[in-house]
């Protein structure tokens, strides 16, 4: 049995701010993850999720209150490898997502904030950051 070699990604991705143009990226891959990554709301017909939920992602792309940092390409900054979205204050937690390919290795910890003192969307990495994290808590009504 091969031991899998662990691959340093430093240098292969930048961190920046979110621009207008990144809008349709992060609206789809929060919806399609939220549904998909997510045993309680998968439950639910897809139609009535999606029209039902997009006005929550909308009000985080509008929100001067949150803050959505981008992970891309040093040499391409519209190329996405993964994003987050929590609070300016970093208090709120409310996603990340990163491309399959680059899952791993460290690039969704560098869009996390390290003590969020609540997670507004519970998928896997939300329940593992509130076990990490005890004194964070779920509360999904927080913007």
């Amino acid at each position: 049995m091969s031991q899998v070699e662990k691959v340093d990604f430093t240098g292969l991705y930048n961190i920046r701010d979110f621009r207008a143009d990144d809008a349709n990226f992060v609206r789809a891959c929060f919806l399609r993850g939220l549904y998909y990554g997510n045993s309680f709301y998968n439950l639910m017909p897809q139609d009535v999720f999606m029209v039902n939920y997009k006005p929550v992602i909308e009000s985080f792309l509008i929100n001067p209150n949150v803050s959505i940092k981008v992970a891309c390409l040093p040499d391409d900054t519209d190329t996405i490898i993964g994003f987050s979205i929590m609070s300016k204050d970093q208090s709120a937690f409310h996603w990340v997502y990163v491309k399959k390919d680059w899952r791993n290795h460290g690039i969704g910890r560098k869009l996390t904030p390290d003590n969020p003192q609540t997670v507004s969307h519970l998928t896997e990495l939300g329940k593992s950051l509130m076990i990490k994290l005890p004194k964070t808590i779920f509360n999904p009504f927080r913007a």
